[in-house]
């Protein structure tokens, strides 16, 4: 498939998505998800809310895990993704790595990330919450965490994109807002096999070239994972943002 040609699917399916929300009443179908909250708190308490996305093959029960230590009162929605995968389940089937599959699948996550604000502007009608979502992905989960951060900035606190990459297929997509961006530190293995650390910092370059700063933290000889010193930074800067 020449390049001309992905442009022309990716549009197309971009035109797609207009009426896939119409389908719904004119609005964007919220997904699915797993409810926690941690730290001992009440479940009715007003908390703030952190939205989970995991990775491919994994389920909400699996990512609730990480969560649950987590030592502070926080509402954790672990979302469910809409593809089954083996055991788990998958937010896109295609394989990131072919280059042909890279525009298609920037405009399924757009319409993803489009479906997570939604999932959250509902948890937040329906439950006591304080301040805006804090989005935390992992692998799949993080490139959405990404596209969540540049196409609904001013609907979340801050995001933590682990082991994943920004999409550079969908910034044209979108009218990116430099000053409405909120603070995104992404995480990741510099020993990963699955998702290359360089991906993450193209998607990096490609923000700082339109005025976005994004910070990376590197964790060296960590593979495609999510060891204790990964999680004890990531449960840092949680406990660190406002409530």
């Amino acid at each position: 498939m020449t390049g001309a040609h992905r442009a022309a699917l990716a549009a197309a399916l971009l035109a797609l998505l207009p009426a896939a929300a119409s389908a719904h009443g004119g609005k964007v179908e919220p997904l699915p998800y797993l409810e926690i909250v941690t730290g001992g708190a009440s479940a009715d308490a007003a908390l703030p809310l952190i939205i989970a996305l995991h990775g491919r093959g994994d389920t909400a029960e699996g990512f609730a895990q990480l969560f649950r230590a987590l030592p502070v009162p926080v509402r954790v929605a672990i979302l469910r993704p809409p593809h089954p995968w083996g055991s788990g389940q998958a937010w896109f089937m295609e394989a990131q790595a072919h280059l042909e599959n890279r525009p298609a699948t920037a405009v399924e996550l757009l319409h993803l990330a489009h479906r997570v604000a939604a999932t959250a502007d509902e948890i937040r009608a329906a439950r006591p919450t304080r301040g805006r979502p804090i989005v935390i992905g992992f692998s799949q989960g993080g490139m959405l965490a990404w596209a969540v951060a540049v196409a609904h900035p001013r609907a979340i606190a801050a995001a933590f994109p682990i082991a994943g990459f920004l999409f550079p297929e969908v910034l044209p997509q979108i009218r990116l807002d430099a000053r409405a961006m909120p603070p995104i530190v992404a995480f990741h293995g510099d020993a990963d096999p699955l998702v290359p650390l360089g991906e993450d910092r193209k998607g990096i370059q490609a923000l700082a070239k339109r005025g976005v700063h994004a910070e990376l933290i590197v964790f060296p000889g960590v593979r495609h994972e999510i060891p204790p010193e990964m999680r004890d930074k990531l449960f840092m800067l949680v406990r660190a943002l406002p409530r």
